[in-house]
């Protein structure tokens, strides 16, 4: 049950930035907002949290101390995770600040806008750049993993489960959905939704879900190609877009809520553009530029009826995990920030507060998956052969192989896909799964209870 413990847990998490009332109560448990005021009052009297603004303007966050810099992990060449030595370090610069404050003023002040073709392709790919050097380099350092056993694109197989559940939890969190972390776990893990919570928000998770599936399961020739962005479109949109809808261009005109910026409309001309748009990513050498790229402009050009900035920030994470780099998984980012940044990047055409927040959350993610890899451990052998052991396994029951046929029957198909060292633990593991194997199983492996009880039937005979 959540309690004043958990605020103070949670902000001493999120040290690097203020939180509103309403995104501290999301993210602890549903409790009454008179409960919730008393117990930031007690934490700010005691020190452990401080406070900013006032009235709707409110702020809470955790109260620095001089053993804090001490207490963060850190990266391999000693300097500190956040790539900062204090763990306060802001989210924009000055320049960023007054960009946002623009956006500040009333709509009805601000000009009219809609897709600029001439500032998009005024970007030459390896000689524009959105990100800075410096940057640049900071996340390269941040971010590079050593690939499985020499294997390009096997990092992600590390920290799978983990990015199933927060990226679906913080891209859904971004477009106002009130699962929790814990909530989201339950759901993306077990199956199990939220009680009380709307069935549209339940579809957002678990379509995440099965659009990152996609892209990890296809990460040997994953590209940003439209066919890609469509189908990672079709699995995000699937029962929240009108019928027909979902992977597909739009051919009807679209507002974007709180900006004066008008999307294009045409189906050729925005299948056009789009295609534009990845053409000049797939140009771009740096991942971490390509991503940033695939982020701000698949979520500027709107080239679907709905859920555009969703496929962006997945699209996003294909120039990361095809080549071995912690995915950005938005760890932390306030909703308001993104907002506010991805409007400044439509209306004004400047990519500098989208920029420095994408950098300050992937120093986060980074943070937050190499903490996770350690608190639960890893077993890389069992990762790396994932797929082709869920497959042994399905096979072995679906065939009703007997007990004594098993050992032959794993050996006569892993030849030539396990590599001879590994090839014990394999069998060891494949054995285990077997051993296992119950109603929570079927799912993940594809087979019925009808099959599965045969199975066990079988073994028990």
């Amino acid at each position: 049950m959540a309690d004043k413990h958990s605020i103070a847990q949670l902000l001493s998490q999120r040290a690097e930035r203020w939180n509103s009332p309403a995104e501290i109560k999301t993210a602890i448990a549903d409790v009454p907002d008179r409960t919730l005021r008393r117990w930031l009052g007690e934490l700010v009297h005691d020190g452990v949290i401080e406070r900013s603004g006032s009235r709707k303007g409110t702020r809470y966050r955790w109260k620095p101390t001089p053993n804090d810099e001490q207490r963060q992990p850190a990266v391999a060449d000693g300097t500190h995770a956040h790539g900062s030595t204090t763990p306060t370090q802001p989210v924009f610069s000055h320049e960023s600040e007054q960009l946002l404050k623009r956006i500040d003023a009333p709509i009805y002040t601000r000009s009219p806008v809609t897709y600029s073709e001439e500032w998009v392709a005024s970007y030459v790919p390896n000689q524009s750049t959105y990100l800075t050097d410096e940057q640049r380099a900071q996340l390269h350092a941040l971010g590079k993993r050593s690939p499985l056993y020499g294997q390009a694109g096997t990092y992600i197989q590390k920290i799978y489960n983990r990015l199933l559940i927060d990226l679906s939890y913080n891209s859904a969190r971004l477009e106002g959905n009130t699962y929790t972390l814990a909530d989201t776990e339950h759901l993306v893990i077990q199956g199990v939704s939220a009680p009380g919570k709307l069935d549209a928000e339940r579809i957002m998770i678990l379509n995440h879900k099965e659009a990152i599936r996609f892209l990890v399961q296809n990460i040997r020739s994953l590209m940003p190609t439209e066919e890609t962005i469509r189908t990672v479109h079709y699995l995000l949109s699937d029962s929240l877009v009108a019928p027909g809808m979902a992977g597909q261009i739009r051919s009807d005109s679209i507002g974007v809520t709180g900006t004066t910026y008008a999307p294009l409309e045409g189906k050729e001309r925005l299948t056009q553009l789009l295609n534009r748009v990845l053409d000049t990513a797939r140009r771009i050498d740096d991942p971490f530029e390509q991503s940033f790229f695939l982020l701000g402009h698949i979520a500027y050009l709107q080239a679907f009826i709905d859920v555009n900035k969703r496929t962006a920030r997945l699209a996003s994470i294909i120039p990361l995990i095809t080549q071995d780099y912690v995915p950005q998984s938005f760890v932390d980012v306030s909703k308001d920030d993104y907002l506010k940044a991805t409007i400044v990047f439509y209306e004004l055409n400047d990519a500098r507060p989208l920029a420095e927040l994408y950098c300050w959350a992937y120093r986060r993610s980074c943070l937050h998956f190499d903490t996770s890899v350690q608190v639960v451990g890893f077993d890389e052998i069992a990762a790396l052969y994932r797929p082709l052991r869920r497959t042994l396994v399905a096979e072995l029951v679906r065939s009703l192989v007997p007990p004594a046929e098993v050992m032959g029957f794993i050996e006569a198909r892993i030849t030539d896909q396990v590599q001879p060292q590994h090839r014990d633990k394999f069998k060891q593991d494949v054995l285990a799964e077997l051993d296992h194997l119950d109603v929570s199983r079927m799912g993940g492996l594809g087979i019925s209870r009808d099959q599965l009880d045969a199975w066990l039937n079988l073994r028990t005979a």
